[in-house]
């Protein structure tokens, strides 16, 4: 196979203007591709490359990497890792990124990350190369024996469940306006993924010129507005309740949930619980938030408004009374991408989560409720779920660390802005956050490995603020660790990783005792299939790539620790691990 010339450094100014005219003026399909991703306000390409990559390459090296007319490209060198950044670059900016893998292989090391956007609607642009359709002649043919023993009938078969469109590019005069349309609808609600095929051939070909800063073809389609009629019987049935509940489980990037909800909660009196946090949306100082017991919380309630949460609660745990109303709103409020989701709905309300928030707020303003009463109710129950909440932190702030202990000192390290990527750690109830979008959680899917890799996709979004992973250590080592700390060495990301190193996959144990509690297991001294001793050395790992790392054995040393930790990462700008030997739960 013929190599691909490499661009030379001491190229002349006048030649590298040419180059860039040429791909404007003469592009191909690959040109056309990163234009147009360009064009729609993608800022990194998350890439994985390999020989179906060839004219991607190419077009770089025409026009240089630094992102003025394609994507900035960063190497990733795991293909979960890469769908993992562009999730966390998301969260934190609300601008879709782009993901490309090679053929089928990388698009298998992808799939997980693409099943964790899909539980928790983050869109993205996936991307992967497709093995060359062609034996002979035509550019970008097939050259090599994998590219017989690559192909597969139905690629897109693979991913097509976990996105919203899929196509395979055929002509590369229709790229620039396919990866536009693909865009749009990623970004259209439900937001969620989708994927493109990129036949090699192609991406050679001859693509139609294109302009400097061309517009997109297409673009999403405008948030839609909930039915005035649904509006006015969710606020009909809240302002009559004598003990209402939102239950909340994620915000959106931009923090218009988070504010609507928190001051209609306040306004009108109604007690908040948020659930399986993925992004948090209440500050936990919030007076109407009140914890997430839903076994003692859901019964209580007459009427429930559930505000786009996946899973807003466990059936087997805890159900509505009888006679309660339960509302549920959001973009998809019955979420059909899942196929059993059987919570009662006694009102469906479609529409943009936001516009939905402010058209009940001004709308139960018509029905003035008995706040007063609401509203003292859950104060104290926020009073006493906060000191739950203190209690269970400070047992276990001796010996070995309790996950709470370790939340609790992570939360006093992150000021007003620094953010948490949790997984396998304590849930957001445990940590104190300051605003919503403080705190990002695993997804309902909980395909392991996503927090340490999306820590780095929002690090990369904003070198200067404080990002802290806090990751079981077997979520750890599924985060292919190796591949995370190269990328945060390669590109300067000073993030804080917190391990939680118990030596086990506590949740597999724990997940055994809720079915067996009183089981065989539940005596034995070691849960068959949990282990994960001998542990390895996970401060070196990370020295590797020249962390600055340290172990702490009991947990009066971890405020030190973390103190320690955001000096080196304010003061040398460089990425820090902390191996924290933490019990049992």
């Amino acid at each position: 196979m013929t190599a691909i010339s490499p661009v030379h450094c001491n190229v002349s100014a006048k030649a590298k203007t040419a180059f860039m005219t040429d791909a404007l003026d003469n592009p191909t399909g690959a040109d056309a591709v990163l234009f147009s991703l360009k064009a729609n306000g993608v800022d990194y390409l998350f890439a994985n490359a390999g020989s179906d990559f060839a004219p991607i390459i190419e077009s770089y090296a025409r026009r240089g990497e630094d992102g003025k007319r394609a994507p900035k490209p960063v190497i990733v060198p795991h293909e979960a890792a890469l769908v993992a950044m562009a999730h966390g670059y998301y969260l934190v900016t609300g601008r879709p990124q782009a993901a490309m893998v090679h053929v089928n292989v990388g698009l298998a090391n992808a799939v997980m990350g693409l099943i964790n956007a899909h539980a928790d609607d983050v869109p993205l642009i996936m991307m992967s190369g497709r093995t060359p359709l062609t034996e002979h002649d035509r550019p970008g043919a097939r050259r090599t024996p994998i590219q017989y023993g690559q192909e597969q009938f139905d690629q897109s078969g693979m991913v097509c469940e976990l996105v919203k469109w899929n196509y395979e590019l055929r002509y590369a005069e229709n790229a620039a306006n396919l990866v536009s349309r693909g865009y749009a609808i990623a970004m259209s609600e439900p937001v969620g993924a989708v994927y493109l095929s990129l036949p090699r051939e192609p991406l050679c070909e001859p693509a139609p010129a294109l302009g400097e800063g061309n517009a997109p073809l297409q673009v999403a389609a405008s948030p839609t507005a909930p039915d005035p009629q649904a509006i006015e019987q969710a606020a009909a049935w809240l302002a009559t309740a004598k003990n209402p509940l939102i239950i909340c489980q994620r915000g959106d990037p931009a923090g218009k949930v988070a504010a609507l909800l928190g001051a209609l909660a306040e306004r009108h009196g109604i007690a908040v619980s948020e659930v399986f946090a993925t992004r948090n949306v209440m500050p936990s100082d919030h007076p109407m938030l009140v914890g997430p017991n839903l076994a003692e919380l859901l019964p209580a309630a007459d009427v429930v408004l559930v505000v786009d949460a996946p899973v807003a609660w466990i059936e087997s745990a805890a159900q509505p009374a009888e006679m309660a109303k339960v509302i549920h709103v959001g973009p998809d409020p019955l979420f059909a991408r899942m196929p059993v989701r059987s919570y009662r709905a006694s009102l469906a309300i479609a529409g943009n989560t936001a516009r939905i928030l402010a058209a009940l707020d001004t709308a139960l303003d018509a029905h003035p409720p008995a706040t007063r009463i609401r509203r003292e109710a859950a104060v104290a129950g926020h009073e006493a779920y906060r000191a739950r909440v203190t209690k269970t932190a400070e047992a276990g702030s001796r010996g070995a660390a309790s996950k709470a202990w370790v939340a609790h000192c992570v939360s006093e390290i992150l000021g007003d802005e620094g953010i948490v990527f949790n997984e396998r750690g304590a849930p957001s109830p445990f940590y104190t956050l300051k605003a919503g979008n403080r705190f990002f959680g695993n997804t309902p899917a909980g395909g392991l490995g996503w927090a340490l890799p999306a820590a780095l996709g929002a690090q990369l979004a904003d070198r200067e603020r404080l990002v802290v992973c806090v990751v079981g250590d077997g979520s750890y080592m599924f985060a292919n660790p190796v591949v995370c700390h190269q990328v945060a060495e390669a590109h300067d990301l000073p993030l804080l990783t917190v391990i939680l190193n118990n030596g086990a996959w506590d949740a597999v144990r724990l997940s055994t005792l809720e079915v067996y509690p009183e089981g065989y297991a539940s005596r034995a001294n070691e849960v068959p299939l949990s282990d994960l001793s001998p542990a390895p050395d996970y401060c070196a790992v990370a020295a590797g790539s020249r962390a600055w790392t340290c172990v702490v054995e009991e947990a009066g040393e971890l405020p030190a620790a973390l103190a320690r930790a955001v000096a080196v990462v304010r003061d040398e700008q460089r990425q820090v691990v902390i191996d924290v030997r933490v019990r049992a739960e």
